[in-house]
């Protein structure tokens, strides 16, 4: 294997990993601080519901701009 291909490889194997840890950290943590003000204040499952959401969106907007970012920076 050349080196600019093995470099080229261990590239896109980063955004991958940082494409999934950005997307799987704000919805966890949606989920955590959801359940956890739930819990303390007795409301069921509004705050759980709410924050997912919110991590859910922030997700996704954190993949759009290192999607855009790197479409950009390719061009």
């Amino acid at each position: 294997m050349k080196d600019s291909n093995k470099s080229n490889i261990l590239k896109n194997l980063a955004l991958v990993s940082q494409i999934g840890i950005s997307m799987i950290v704000p919805i966890l943590g949606g989920i955590f601080l959801g359940n956890f003000l739930d819990k303390k204040f007795g409301t069921g499952v509004i705050f759980l519901i709410i924050l997912s959401i919110i991590g859910i969106m922030a997700s996704f907007l954190n993949l759009f701009k290192m999607t855009t970012k790197d479409i950009n920076k390719r061009k």
